[in-house]
Parts: C-alpha cells; structure tokens; sequence
C-alpha cells in the first residue's frame, strides 16, 4: 500500500539541548484513520506541525505523499495536507461563516455555483447550515470549531491532521466531530486523517492507533494491541477506553464481544440482537 506519510529519524527541539521530538520513525498508509495520543508535553502538536512544515525539522527527513517536507516544496504540502488546530481564532479567516469556509475554495478556483453548494454541504456536515452569515464574533468558541472543521474537509485534502481540534466542543459535539470523520472516510477511502487527541475513546475508534511518551514513539498498532497491557498504559498516565472495559467485563462473563466493535452503539446493537 501507498504510503501517505514517511517519518524517517526526525529530531526537533524548541531550546538546546532539550529534545522535543526524539528520532522517531514510522509511516502511514493512505487511508488509514491514526490517532496520536499522550500526556501534555509528550510532542503530538510539535509532531503535527512538523508534518505540515510550520515547523522545520531539526534532522531527519518527512516524507507527504513522497515529496520531502522542506522550504521549496511547502506549496506542494500545503496543497496535500490540511490542519484543524485547537485553537479555531488562529485560522478563522472570513468575515462570515460563509465566506470563512469559502476561503480555500476561491483559492483553489472553484466555480462560484460549485462553491456555494460545497459550502452549504459541508456547513450542513458540521450543524452550522443556520450561522452561514453570521459573523465570528457572533460565534462561540465551539461553533467556530466546526466552521474551522467544514473548511478543511470542504477541500477533500488527501491528508487531514486534526490537532486537539475537538478540545473546545461539548460533548455532544465531540460525537457528531467523531460520527463525521468516520463519515467522511466511507465516502472518501482514500483520505487519511491524522487525529492528535486526549480522547481514548475516540482513539479506540480509530484503525491504529500511537503512542507518544517523552517524543518518543512508545506504542504503534491498532487499538487492541495498543491498550491490551493495562497496567503498561495507566503507568504513563493513561487510561483505557471505557467501551474496552465493558467488553473486557462481558467477555469474562462469557459473551465474546468482536474486536471490531469499538463505541457504544454498535456494542448496545450488539447486545439488543
């Protein structure tokens, strides 16, 4: 399988002598759906910004659909890759909803009658179809997240990194941000996304899942690999997904859950057959 990100012995540090990112290596498949989860301070944000060359590596060499990550080829990244950052303030651009999903569209050059369809679908995506003229200021926090969310994935970028870009909704909106991404991935196989989070639940969810302790890779597998040492994972200040601890619980009890249940809808379907 084609290989959507190449990590090769990639180094970075923000002060001397201190390394915030430790010679890790490891790739990605085109279309795979990877969460990167650790404790504050493990390197997943300096990671994804990496990745996106709004920071430069100190050694080693990325690698985003086969082109090097550097200076020269940023526009070539930019084009392949998007972000959603924590943070939706710094990349809310338009003075409407309308026009902030919009944005990249004109950038790109898509018909005017293509574009307001495109920004009426992916506004209706994320429960913002009702906000399309409303202004930022008009907007909370959570609301402008979604607006940055429907941006991105307007684009169909090959590559989609969300960084902690779920970390200002409500739980309700967490879900529908969680049931969208794995929306979006039925309808377009050949997307991948990237997900730095803190959600274990929604790690579980994901096809595989890393580790990061220390800017250093400390797990890489799926889900039930990842979280199978309990005891390993709680020692780095982690927990286990709460939809692994009831399976654990049912199948002690005899019933045999299937791996590939990984929330609880699917488990409560399960259990209601």
């Amino acid at each position: 399988m084609s290989k959507a990100i190449e990590v090769k012995n990639l180094c970075f540090s923000y002060e001397k002598d201190v390394q915030t990112i430790k010679n890790i290596s490891f790739s990605i498949d085109k279309g795979e759906y990877v969460t990167l989860i650790g404790h504050n301070g493990s390197g997943k944000s300096t990671l994804s910004k990496l990745l996106c060359y709004l920071l430069e590596a100190e050694s080693g060499e990325i690698y985003v659909d086969g082109v090097l990550v550097n200076e020269e080829n940023s526009s070539k990244i930019r084009k392949i890759i998007g972000i959603v950052f924590q943070n939706p303030d710094n990349q809310f651009i338009g003075s409407t909803v309308e026009n902030d999903i919009a944005f990249g569209l004109e950038n790109r050059r898509i018909p005017r009658d293509e574009m307001k369809k495109i920004v009426y679908e992916y506004a209706s995506k994320v429960g913002m179809e009702k906000y399309l003229k409303k202004a930022p200021d008009e907007l909370s926090g959570g609301q402008k997240q979604r607006v940055a969310i429907a941006g991105i994935l307007s684009l169909n970028s090959q590559i989609v990194i969300f960084d902690e870009a779920t970390s200002m909704l409500d739980p309700e909106g967490v879900e529908d941000i969680k049931r969208l991404i794995l929306e979006t991935k039925k309808e377009h196989p050949e997307m991948t996304f990237i997900s730095i989070t803190h959600d274990i639940e929604e790690a579980y969810m994901s096809d595989r899942v890393i580790i990061l302790n220390k800017g250093e890779i400390y797990k890489d597998g799926s889900p039930e690999e990842v979280f199978k040492d309990k005891e390993d994972i709680r020692n780095i200040g982690l927990d286990i997904p709460f939809v692994m601890k009831i399976k654990d619980a049912l199948n002690s009890k005899t019933l045999q859950i299937p791996n590939e249940i990984r929330n609880i809808e699917e488990l409560s379907e399960f259990l209601c057959k």
